[in-house]
């Protein structure tokens, strides 16, 4: 899907205690850290209205029961819905195969290309999901369809622990993992002081639990890192420490490929945030995301507590991999 227009578009609806203010005074007030100033070019240029209609200009006196209405043209996003799997939908859940590349919230540039933006396109309007992917990481995504199922669903994740089973390619050209090779990691885990970016995980304090078990082996071609050896790995989590999968696999010798937190240094990581179409680091990414899928998800209806298991088909990536036989 192409490119979608993104304007933000905000209503400050004018109360007694904004009667006859003045509209730049106003929007100086509501908007934070907007200097009178800022306030008073909003209101000359911007495109703004005052409800009911008339004319918009910076002295403009506010009445009581007035609305005013702030547009924020952003720049336009690519929205990936056509992306998106719809799994399955009842009375209290809808479960989706979220894409690598859309957030599950929004965030401060992204508020479009975004799970909870995708619901509200196709007519679920309230539902929301219940915990979170990495914005690289697909697969799938439950979400409440009322807000009513939230804080269940949250709690559920909290205590009961769904199941959940991860797909993850890593780069393995010295055969740590072989075929049908099944391992339990317990390296606990916190953050990295020594990194400057105030994510990376690290040897820590914090239990963490991950069985991986070797499903099958292959190689992809690539350009300029020519032949590389892979190991397609099933990866069970019973804790959810941050970055958990792919700092064990790391801790391991074994990056997923992809990678840029993991599988390169601050400087790197740091540098392709900066200029995502650097040609001279993206050469240096055995794929242009990450390799880890959200693939299989065991847990109890919140309604019923009847166990349901929901799958998102392995994405083209996996494609891209020639197995050994």
């Amino acid at each position: 899907m192409g490119d979608t227009p993104n304007i933000r578009e905000r209503h400050f609806p004018v109360d007694q205690n904004f009667d006859g203010w003045r509209l730049d005074v106003f929007l100086a007030n509501r908007i934070g850290r907007l200097s009178r100033t800022r306030a008073g070019d909003i209101a000359k240029y911007g495109d703004i209205a005052i409800v009911p209609a008339r004319k918009v200009k910076a002295g403009a006196r506010l009445r009581q029961g007035d609305v005013v209405i702030v547009r924020e043209h952003l720049p336009p996003e690519r929205v990936q819905d056509d992306e998106v799997d719809l799994i399955h939908q009842d009375e209290a859940l809808v479960i989706v195969s979220k894409p690598a590349g859309m957030l599950v919230h929004e965030a401060a540039n992204i508020r479009l290309n975004t799970v909870g933006a995708y619901l509200e396109r196709i007519g679920l309007r309230g539902a929301e999901p219940a915990h979170r992917l990495d914005r690289e990481t697909s697969g799938v995504l439950v979400c409440a369809r009322h807000p009513m199922f939230v804080p269940m669903l949250r709690d559920m994740f909290a205590s009961e622990h769904p199941q959940k089973t991860y797909r993850a390619m890593v780069v393995d050209d010295d055969e740590r993992w072989k075929v049908g090779t099944r391992v339990t990691l317990t390296n606990p885990l916190g953050l990295d002081p020594t990194s400057e970016l105030g994510v990376r995980m690290t040897h820590g304090d914090l239990l963490a639990t991950t069985h991986v078990t070797c499903l099958r082996r292959g190689k992809v071609r690539h350009p300029t890192l020519g032949d590389v050896r892979l190991a397609d790995l099933e990866v069970v989590i019973e804790t959810g420490r941050q970055h958990q999968i792919r700092v064990h696999l790391m801790m391991e010798g074994t990056p997923i490929a992809g990678d840029k937190l993991y599988g390169f240094d601050d400087a790197f990581f740091m540098a392709i945030c900066d200029d995502p179409g650097d040609p001279e680091l993206r050469a240096r990414l055995v794929f242009e995301r990450h390799a880890l899928h959200a693939w299989r998800l065991t847990m109890p209806h919140p309604s019923t507590r009847t166990p349901m298991t929901f799958e998102a088909e392995l994405p083209a990536l996996w494609d891209a991999v020639v197995f050994e036989s």
